[in-house]
């Protein structure tokens, strides 16, 4: 299952988010790094551990017809359980013009036939080569947003966007990051129109771990942030599920002994 997560604009913490969730997912997961301005989570999270692959060199590959095939070896663990991958971000967003977002969305929304998902941090939705592929084959777009004013307005905009150019086919969600600023989840689902998926707290002691490196206290896993990304991500796997079962046709009948067709045999 693809699920692609996306801001409106400004630093509502999407790599933050998506890095939380990724460490806390029910089921095998890869956190692809496709914001077109760069990765930031081996310098942060990685505390800036040196990785001369990733997105770059999956580029390389696809140009060479190799692309799902190298996919695996560009993967880092996050966890050391390695329940949680890493595909890292380009380190020059100059990258971003020459790589086939076409291509790698149909790699990535078919990783490992569907027994892995992927968390797609896709960056800004009106970013210069935005991946918007990506979003066009997630099984479900999440758009994050704060809570102010202002969030919520660009939120608006970016969803109407998304809609008027059907670029967003799957499920649509939002995420509300730091809810009470001072608007809450309930009042913003109702204001954009998209149902929420849930909200991240403010949490600057579990985020600086994950955005800065900082060290894990041993209580990092049962923090807020890390709390509330449990239950975001099982939400979504448990929507996205049902979802998919929705649009699954039935089996066709199968005929009874003795008949082909539906008309008996004789």
């Amino acid at each position: 299952m693809l699920i692609a997560l996306c801001s409106a604009k400004g630093a509502p913490g999407v790599t933050t988010s998506g890095l939380a969730m990724a460490l806390s997912w029910p089921r095998q997961v890869v956190l692809a790094e496709l914001d077109p301005v760069g990765g930031d989570v081996l310098p942060g999270y990685g505390r800036g551990e040196p990785f001369a692959g990733g997105l770059a060199d999956l580029e390389l590959a696809a140009r060479r017809g190799g692309l799902a095939r190298h996919l695996d070896s560009q993967l880092l663990r996050l966890d050391p359980e390695g329940r949680a991958r890493l595909l890292p971000g380009l380190a020059d967003p100059a990258g971003a013009r020459h790589v086939d977002w076409n291509r790698l969305a149909a790699v990535l929304a078919a990783v490992e036939d569907g027994a892995v998902d992927v968390v797609a941090d896709c960056g800004r939705l009106r970013a210069q080569h935005f991946p918007a592929a990506v979003v066009q084959r997630a099984a479900v777009v999440v758009l994050a947003t704060g809570s102010t004013l202002r969030a919520v307005r660009a939120a608006t905009q970016a969803i109407a966007e998304l809609r008027e150019r059907e670029a967003c086919p799957g499920m649509l969600r939002t995420l509300v990051i730091g809810p009470g600023e001072p608007y809450g989840e309930r009042e913003i689902s109702e204001a954009l129109g998209v149902p929420s998926v849930g909200s991240l707290p403010r949490d600057p002691k579990a985020a600086a771990v994950l955005s800065d490196g900082a060290p894990a206290g041993r209580l990092f896993t049962q923090s807020p942030l890390l709390r509330a990304a449990r239950t975001v991500a099982t939400r979504l796997v448990e929507s996205a599920a049902a979802h998919e079962s929705r649009l699954t046709p039935p089996p066709a009948p199968v005929p009874a002994p003795g008949t082909f067709g539906g008309s008996r045999v004789r």
